[in-house]
């Protein structure tokens, strides 16, 4: 619930990359759109989840973020700290209907998020968690843009319902169902850490530029080789026997690189640049 971005600052994409799917609800349709784009596997939902017995609410949307909310407070906060928005309609779901609608009865789910921007009480209002009982529950348990903690406000509905607190992580709180904490409490007792197997930004933003400029490196050097063995395809019959075997040597380099998974891989690019080459040349 408040899917967001299918891929920026997600929580389930590093899931969905790795075979899970499931259904993501998010109201803002510029998101809307890009969840159905990028996620086809999921089943996607363009609504507000809401236990308000209307069949449409105002959503107050700040474009191209994650604070649009449909609490007028929350929303009153963001106008007071210099955040616009734009108040649109959008539908209402409730998650036991969507689960129903799904067929999901019996079915595991591993997770549920909630990061609803100050409407999580009104959202889990919505589901009969011992009916459906997700493994782990992660629910933002701050108000929005800031530390001050929310979780009182709907915490005793997780609870009663069978499930217990295991870890904060500055701004959502994580529950288990009763029936895994045994297996998972161990697993989620702490947070993000040193421990934790992770590759820092900067060295994957160095390994990019590696392949980028291997790319470049195959390119010129293939460029070159088929360059030379054209000039030493015109050369006259009498030339010197050491530079035929340059040049057969030259060609058999060449037809090895065209075989090449980094060739293979880059093809698109060189025809793009070859366009661009051409579109120059014509002006």
């Amino acid at each position: 619930m408040g899917a967001n971005h299918p891929r920026v600052d997600s929580i389930s994409r590093a899931f969905y990359d790795r075979g899970w799917s499931g259904i993501t609800i998010e109201p803002v349709p510029h998101f809307a759109d890009l969840h159905r784009e990028e996620r086809p596997r999921d089943r996607f939902v363009e609504a507000a989840v809401s236990s308000t017995p209307e069949a449409h609410i105002q959503l107050h949307m700040v474009k191209g973020t994650g604070l649009s909310t449909v609490v007028d407070a929350v929303s009153s906060e963001h106008a007071r700290a210099g955040i616009a928005h734009e108040d649109i309609t959008v539908p209402v779901v409730r998650l036991d209907d969507l689960l129903d609608d799904a067929g999901w009865q019996g079915e595991d789910i591993h997770f549920v998020v909630i990061d609803v921007e100050g409407a999580e009480r009104s959202a889990l209002e919505t589901i009969d968690l011992r009916k459906w009982r997700p493994w782990i529950l992660v629910i933002e348990s701050t108000a929005p843009n800031s530390t001050t903690p929310t979780h009182d406000e709907w915490e005793e509905l997780v609870v009663d319902a069978g499930y217990e607190f295991c870890l904060f992580d500055g701004v959502s709180r994580f529950y288990l169902a009763q029936e895994h904490a045994a297996q998972l409490r161990a697993a989620l007792s702490y947070p993000v850490c040193a421990h934790d197997e992770f590759v820092r930004a900067h060295d994957l933003a160095l390994k990019a530029e590696r392949e980028a400029l291997l790319d470049q490196v195959v390119h010129w050097r293939t460029t070159a080789l088929a360059g030379w063995a054209e000039i030493a395809a015109k050369t006259e019959p009498d030339v010197d026997p050491a530079l035929e075997q340059e040049v057969e040597r030259l060609r058999a380099e060449l037809a090895a690189m065209h075989e090449t998974l980094s060739w293979k891989v880059t093809g698109g690019l060189r025809l793009a640049r070859r366009a661009m080459g051409a579109a120059r040349r014509s002006r």
